[in-house]
């Protein structure tokens, strides 16, 4: 839930500028880059509080590579937040596509993955530090069932999910 928190108030911080200042209103801009910061700000924290916080979230069966999964899981969520905020210039300046795509796709897929950490720590009931004892029990199943809403997040904000004349969805 703070995830989502984190990325709504980078939104706004990317929003509120446009709206005021600007006469470019992009609702999708503001959406990448509240994810992105998001991303940037749990990535950096994958590494920070490897041991304490993320290794207990752990399922027993991915434990003996606990630590691994952490650190690569802290390097995708940065990869993909640099990937949804690089401008389209440097992409053609290199003669790459719109990789913003690809990086909500895999940030989609990585948080089908994640599901089964946050899974695991509500079935578990635990605590881990920087989040604790403070919280509710209930707080630990919310966190899985809004994976769905930060899936589509990434894929709408990247533009893998586009919206037609009248707003039906058309797939990428």
């Amino acid at each position: 839930m703070l995830f989502i928190i984190l990325m709504i108030v980078f939104a706004l911080l990317a929003y509120i500028p446009q709206f005021f200042l600007g006469d470019r209103r992009d609702l999708r801009m503001a959406m990448r880059h509240g994810m992105a910061g998001a991303f940037l700000f749990t990535g950096t924290d994958h590494f920070l509080h490897d041991l304490d916080r993320y290794v207990p979230m752990m399922p027993d069966f991915l434990s003996p590579w606990g630590l691994e999964l952490i650190w690569f899981t802290g390097a995708a969520e940065i990869a993909g937040a640099i990937g949804l905020i690089l401008p389209l210039s440097l992409y053609a300046r290199f003669g790459l596509p719109d990789l913003r795509i690809w990086a909500g796709i895999c940030i989609a897929v990585m948080l089908c993955f994640l599901v089964i950490a946050n899974i695991n720590v509500a079935m578990q009931g635990a605590s881990y530090a920087g989040v604790g004892d403070a919280l509710p029990g209930w707080y630990y199943w919310v966190r899985p069932a809004l994976q769905p809403l930060i899936i589509l997040w990434a894929l709408y904000a990247s533009g893998a999910i586009r919206t037609g004349q009248r707003g039906q969805v058309i797939a990428a």
